[in-house]
């Protein structure tokens, strides 16, 4: 993205959300007391599918909010690695660690982005014991499959997982944001991810996607 167009985005971004920021503190005592909740109804693993498709929904609809800004906003290393780090920074409140590599595989370039926070409002100063920041996680996959559909023409599948949680004991909280080639089978996702889809099975994220874009 030119710098002028980024400059733009974040502009339209703020106006959008009447350039209000996020009180770190309210949203993780806000977020924590509901999860506890959630938990002691649904059982752990039917809680953070919820929590991950509740995620989902909303990414994709805060996308679509933008729909002209993101049409601009071509499927790139660069334009990825912002927009990961700014969708962090506007509705969590705190700057994270950003990386990006590319892997080749057979279908073209697949861009995976990590991105960490030893600060996450998700999960800070909870001790479960598990991992429980699934809704960002949602978040970005809804919202990167939005992005892929609406600027790169849907060529690229995007999978997001909750890899470590300070909740669990990680000493940060870190997502692993993947934009794959949309004709690599998702048996070979899992694959190219050992481990990876464990707890959010990747026939899950399939679901959501078709539920949310067929």
């Amino acid at each position: 993205m030119a710098t002028e167009r980024i400059g733009m985005l974040v502009a339209r971004v703020r106006k959008k959300l009447g350039s209000s920021t996020v009180d770190v503190y309210t949203l993780n005592r806000v977020y924590v007391m509901a999860i506890t909740e959630i938990v002691k109804i649904y059982g752990y693993e039917e809680a953070i599918r919820r929590l991950f498709e509740w995620g989902y929904v909303m990414g994709h609809a805060y996308v679509m909010r933008l729909r002209k800004d993101i049409e601009r906003a071509s499927v790139s290393a660069q334009t990825i690695k912002f927009l990961g780090r700014l969708a962090w920074y506007l509705f969590a409140g705190t700057d994270p660690e950003v990386e990006m590599t590319i892997r080749e595989v057979d279908e073209g370039p697949m861009y995976v982005l990590t991105i960490r926070d030893d600060k996450s409002p998700w999960d800070m100063g909870v001790k479960m014991g598990k991992k429980i920041a699934y809704y960002p996680a949602g978040a970005y996959e809804g919202a990167g499959n939005t992005h892929s559909i609406l600027a790169g023409g849907g060529k690229w599948r995007v999978y997001t997982r909750l890899t470590k949680s300070m909740s669990a004991g990680d000493p940060y909280t870190e997502l692993v944001h993947i934009y794959a080639p949309a004709n690599r089978p998702p048996e070979k996702i899992v694959e190219d991810f050992p481990g990876l889809f464990e707890e959010i099975p990747i026939e899950f994220s399939e679901e959501l996607y078709r539920r949310t874009f067929k």
